[in-house]
C-alpha cells in the first residue's frame, strides 16, 4: 500500500483521530524456514511501546524483521506512556524539582535515538504524550490511533505488549487495547511481544521467536541498547533505561531474540 507518501500517510492518520474519537516458529532475518509464511507481517506494521525501552528490550528483533520485510517507510512506532514513574527519578538529585514533562523529555531523548537506531524513521514515530498533554497515560488515544492506522492503511499488523503474560498492569492494558479491537473485528492482524521469562507459558503453536543473526542488524540492537546507557550532561542524557533494568539489556545483547505470541493464548 504505497498510494500516499510517507508524510501524508502519518498526517492522515493523525487527522483521522478527530473522526475516530503448528509449532514454535523461529524467524532469523530472511530465513527460508518451511513455516516462514505464517510469521509474515502485513504491508504495514505498527508497534505500540508502553514505556521507553520496552520496544528495544522486548521487540527489537521483531522491529528489524518487520523493516526487512516491508521496508522502513511502512513500519511505525507508537509510544504510549510518559514513563516517569520509575524509581530512578526519585533516587537521583539530577531530577530533583523537575516537572513531569521535563522528566519525560529525558526518557523521550533516549527513546527517539534508540528507535531510529533500530531503523524506524522519525516521521513514523507517534508520541502520545505529545498529543495528549494531560500528564496521564491515555489508552483511549492509543485505541483511536490504532483505528486510524487500520482505516487509512488497510493492510496492517498491530504489535503490542502481551495482554496476559506480564506482572506490569500498564503492559497488560496496552495489549488488552489491541486484543479488544481484534476481538471486535475492528482490526485484523495482531501479534504480542513478551518478556523472555514468560516464554514457557506460551503454547508452542502460538509462539513466534524472531532472532537477529546478521552482524549488521545485531549492531543496530547494540546501538539502541547503548542509547539507554548513555550519560552525557550536555545532551541531557542520564542512561535512565539502563539504570532501571540493566540485566534485561545485557540479556538482549547475548541472544538478540524477540518472543511474540498470537491472539490465541
Amino acid at each position: 500500500m504505497k498510494i500516499m507518501t510517507k508524510n501524508k500517510k502519518v498526517l492522515k492518520i493523525l487527522m483521522s483521530l478527530a473522526i475516530i474519537v503448528t509449532g514454535t516458529l523461529l524467524v532469523s532475518g530472511f530465513g527460508d524456514e518451511e513455516d516462514y509464511d505464517n510469521t509474515k507481517f502485513k504491508d504495514n506494521v505498527v508497534f505500540y511501546s508502553q514505556h521507553q525501552d520496552d520496544e528495544t528490550l522486548w521487540a527489537a528483533s521483531a522491529i528489524i524483521e518487520a523493516i526487512n520485510e516491508v521496508g522502513a517507510d511502512n513500519v511505525y512506532m507508537v509510544q504510549v506512556s510518559y514513563g516517569t514513574g520509575i524509581k530512578v527519578f526519585d533516587k537521583e538529585d539530577t531530577f530533583k524539582n523537575m516537572s513531569k514533562i521535563e522528566k519525560y523529555e529525558y526518557r523521550e531523548r533516549e527513546f527517539l535515538s534508540a528507535v531510529e537506531d533500530l531503523g524506524i524513521k522519525r516521521e513514523n514515530i507517534i508520541l502520545l504524550p505529545r498529543l495528549d498533554k494531560t500528564g496521564e497515560t491515555n489508552f483511549g488515544l492509543m485505541e483511536r490511533v490504532a483505528l486510524g492506522f487500520e482505516k487509512n492503511l488497510k493492510s496492517v499488523t498491530h504489535v503490542a505488549h502481551t495482554y496476559k503474560l506480564d506482572w506490569h498492569l500498564q503492559h497488560l492494558k496496552n495489549g488488552a487495547v489491541i486484543q479488544s479491537l481484534y476481538n471486535a473485528k475492528q482490526i485484523k492482524d495482531v501479534k504480542y511481544f513478551v518478556k523472555p521469562e514468560y516464554e514457557k507459558d506460551i503454547p508452542s503453536e502460538e509462539k513466534i521467536i524472531y532472532s537477529t543473526i546478521s552482524k549488521k542488524d545485531r549492531e543496530k540492537i547494540r546501538k539502541a541498547c547503548g542509547e539507554y546507557k548513555l550519560i552525557d550532561k550536555e545532551e541531557k542524557r542520564e542512561g535512565i533505561g539502563y539504570k532501571s533494568d540493566h540485566k534485561s539489556f545485557e540479556r538482549l545483547m547475548k541472544n538478540y531474540n524477540s518472543i511474540l505470541h498470537t491472539a490465541n493464548i
